[in-house]
């Protein structure tokens, strides 16, 4: 025995802590198992979805029937004298758009007394404007001149045709008039003009 110290108090002390020690340990363990099984547990669930979204961009497209040769080609014109001529131009596009037509080059002297008009409608073809029928008041009425001038790009072009689908036509008739007053110092003189159409979307 040790003078001083109660007997059985050290084993008794130590046999507490490992009571306590055990019982740390089980409460441990059944946590443990609560939090697994809250973790691991059955739920009822329910989805949906909306699967395989896309996009995809349209196109515009035209195409013209003159095979590559020019409306007019009028040689030795005296003041008055008119002439006409048709031309189709079909879209071949996917969305909705807008046709506008202009001049993309010009050259000469002769083009401030060319009277110029331009009728939209339908019927006719490049080869003959038999059957046009205009759709209705004229896209432009003025001079040569001003019409290559002012009537340069899309934003500034003439026309209301706006196509919708792939397969639709629009005929242009171009009628022009050499001014009756063009004066006698035009003699020998010339102009030229390229007319291009735009589609935008």
């Amino acid at each position: 025995m040790v003078a001083g110290r109660a007997p059985g108090r050290g084993l008794g002390s130590a046999t507490s802590r490992f009571r306590l020690a055990t019982v740390a340990a089980l409460i441990g363990l059944v946590l443990h198992g609560l939090f697994t099984w809250a973790g691991t547990s059955a739920m009822f669930t329910a989805k949906t979805l909306n699967p395989t979204n896309a996009w995809a961009t349209g196109a515009v497209s035209i195409t013209d029937d003159d095979g590559g040769v020019a409306m007019f080609n009028a040689t030795g014109l005296v003041p008055g004298v008119t002439g006409s001529h048709c031309i189709t131009v079909s879209y071949g596009g996917t969305v909705t758009s807008a046709v506008k037509l202009y001049a993309s080059a010009s050259a000469g002297s002769l083009a401030p007394y060319i009277n110029l008009t331009v009728n939209e409608g339908t019927g006719g073809s490049y080869a003959s404007c038999t059957g046009f029928t205009p759709v209705g008041g004229a896209d432009y009425a003025g001079t040569l001149s001003y019409f290559t001038a002012a009537k340069t790009a899309f934003g500034n072009g003439v026309g209301t045709w706006a196509p919708t689908s792939n397969g639709q036509t629009r005929t242009y008739q171009f009628i022009y008039t050499l001014d009756s007053a063009t004066p006698s110092a035009m003699q020998n003189a010339a102009t030229t003009a390229t007319f291009q159409w735009e589609a935008q979307a």
